[in-house]
């Protein structure tokens, strides 16, 4: 990999390295284009303002006493009114562009020497147009082309003085123009390029935010900073995060020539830093504050950066030159280091610079902390979930079981859908439920209604008693307001079949694939648990044959469209109907296919199914 590098940045193979712009020249990708023609269009419609304004300045010339070539300033004023109607078309056909507007400035150049030279020479009052030249020039153009404008600017101003005698009082008034116009360019020019340099970083920042909120995994989040200063901030970022235990651990980079990230990353791997050390990332942790390093190729700083021989042979043929190091702290907590890094000649990061650097730590320390609370969050809830279901389904004699449980959108939040069986030995019990809400309440409700109806399975009683009892449990809880629904499903198995007791508190339905082909519906609604102190819940019962598969479901599987679909459990029926699942396990596919992709979820959806197997022992 070293190889690799030194060959890629060696001089003498021809690499032309390219001096780092400080950050007044920074482009925004998309809206800051857009803003740079507009501001280009701008520069055409006021070249073509001025035009008309010089137009109209020259018909004061009929209040001179003598004008030694009428012709020519009516051939100037007619000239400058078609050029300014040129430029209008331009803008107006989007046609327009700095170099259009550059190009006026040194027609309008032209024209003013003209008029001058037709209006007294050296003494015309019409020399003080050149301010508009040279004034637009410096508002618009860049530093190069306002140096041909301001050249062209003085040598038609002393032209006269080829061919016409100039009054006494010309040097004096020579002069003080001169460095009045070229003060009043510089000022213009500096305010300008002032004002584009803070838009230019403002739209930058807003830039980068977005796409720094893009994604809320944190590594994706700590590769999306690194990219977000390369190339424009630096050559090469560095991040270095600090662990749990107060060390310095992992490091993400990002660099214009991908090979040079990919080495910083494994030499981090290989020697990591030390935070009692010397390196800046150390330094600025233990101050806590930034730091800017603007020569890095001092000796003394090479021996505290470099980890090793090699480390040290890398940072000279990279070509590291200076360096910005920010603190990355968000909500009072320090998670690491930013190094932004300059690999050039004569690059090094300007006084204005370091405030744009300063909020882009911010904010990506704010991004970091956002995406790591995320995934906190997400782990506790998936974790949370996973001890509201069963780790895996029990293994029960004469009898297929199969799942599936969906949580809705990215799983950040614990649902209240839930399901287990119980092997109760001469019976198998069956229970799906739905807590509404979502959180940490939703999931006590859940804990306390799973457990609970089992606990009162096993005692014994039939599924109506066992939904009752849990419901008068739900009443004598605390659970603030929060209702459920169930559906609870006793087997009793007989040689080759099943009599299923079936009990529903609210809940939809269950299906039932017969063998044959048809799909049937058993039991009733019932009441929501947690809400009446004397809910009607009653039994239902039928016979389960070999072959046949129950399905249990909840309604996050109905409202997987919602609110522009809901579907029906005539809709459920039909979907069996045209697969004919021939398992337990088809049965759940085939009505998963109803909910469409999981990241589209909308509730969360859990399925139970059981089918009565009579090679398994029965």
């Amino acid at each position: 990999m070293l190889v690799g590098i030194r060959d890629r940045w060696r001089p003498a193979e021809g690499h032309r390295r390219e001096t780092a712009r400080p950050l007044t020249h920074v482009r925004s990708l998309g809206r800051g284009e857009a803003a740079a023609r507009r501001e280009a269009r701008v520069a055409v419609a006021i070249a073509a303002a001025l035009y008309l304004t010089g137009a109209a300045l020259t018909a004061t010339s009929l209040l001179l006493p003598s004008v030694e070539a009428p012709g020519a300033v009516f051939a100037v004023a007619t000239t400058a009114v078609l050029t300014a109607a040129a430029l209008w078309l331009a803008v107006l056909r989007r046609r327009a562009g700095l170099t259009l507007a550059f190009f006026a400035d040194l027609w309008g150049v032209v024209l003013i020497a003209v008029l001058c030279g037709a209006t007294g020479g050296a003494s015309s009052p019409f020399a003080l147009i050149y301010f508009f030249a040279l004034g637009h020039a410096a508002a618009f153009q860049p530093r190069r082309r306002l140096l041909i404008v301001s050249v062209a600017v003085l040598v038609a101003f002393l032209a006269p003085l080829a061919y016409k005698g100039a009054p006494e009082t010309f040097g004096a008034i020579a002069c003080v123009g001169v460095v009045l116009a070229l003060l009043a360019g510089m000022v213009i020019h500096v305010g300008f390029e002032r004002m584009r340099a803070q838009r230019r970083s403002l739209q930058f920042l807003i830039d980068a935010s977005a796409r720094l909120d893009t994604s809320l995994d944190p590594q994706e989040t700590l590769r999306k900073i690194a990219a977000t200063a390369v190339p424009e901030l630096a050559e090469l970022c560095v991040i270095d995060l600090l662990t749990g235990r107060g060390s310095i651990g992992e490091s993400v980079a990002a660099a214009s020539d991908p090979a040079i990230a990919e080495s910083v990353e494994r030499l981090r791997r290989e020697r990591p830093l030390d935070l009692a050390g010397n390196h800046p990332v150390a330094q600025v942790l233990r101050r806590g504050g930034p730091m800017v390093f603007p020569d890095l190729t001092d000796p003394s700083l090479l021996d505290d950066m470099a980890q090793s021989e090699e480390h040290r042979s890398f940072i000279r043929h990279a070509g590291y030159r200076s360096a910005a190091v920010f603190p990355m702290v968000a909500r009072g907590r320090t998670h690491g280091v930013v190094s932004f890094l300059h690999l050039g000649v004569n690059a090094h990061y300007a006084r204005e610079d370091l405030a744009v650097l300063a909020d882009l730590a911010g904010r990506a320390a704010m991004a970091f902390d956002n995406a790591r609370l995320y995934a906190e969050r997400a782990h506790v809830a998936r974790t949370l979930q996973r001890s509201l279901i069963p780790a895996a389904l029990p293994v029960v004699a004469g009898l297929e079981l199969a799942s599936c449980f969906r949580p809705a959108g990215a799983g950040n939040e614990v649902g209240g859908d839930f399901y287990d069986v119980l092997d109760d030995g001469d019976c198998c019990w069956l229970v799906v439920g739905d807590v509404c809400g979502k959180g940490a309440e939703a999931a006590a409700l859940t804990g306390f209604l799973r457990h609970t109806t089992i606990a009162y399975a096993r005692e014994g009683m039939g599924p109506a008693s066992v939904l009752l009892a849990v419901n008068r449990a739900m009443l004598e809880q605390d659970f603030e307001g929060r209702f459920a629904t169930a559906i609870l499903v006793r087997l009793r198995f007989d040689g080759q079949q099943a009599a299923a007791t079936i009990a529903t508190a609210g809940h939809p339905a269950a299906l039932i694939a017969r063998a044959g082909g048809a799909i049937e519906e058993h039991g009733a609604r019932g009441a929501l648990l947690g809400v009446f102190p004397d809910p009607v819940i009653e039994d239902v019962t039928t016979a389960l044959h070999a072959r046949d598969t129950l399905a249990l479901y909840t309604d996050g599987l109905l409202e997987a469209h919602a609110p522009q679909l809901i579907l029906t459990s005539e809709r459920l029926r039909d979907q069996l109907t045209r697969s004919a699942p021939e398992s337990a396990r088809g049965v759940v596919d085939s009505l998963l296919q109803l909910a469409g992709p999981e990241e589209q979820a909308r509730d969360d959806i859990a399925i139970l199914a059981a089918r009565p197997n009579p090679r398994a022992g029965h």
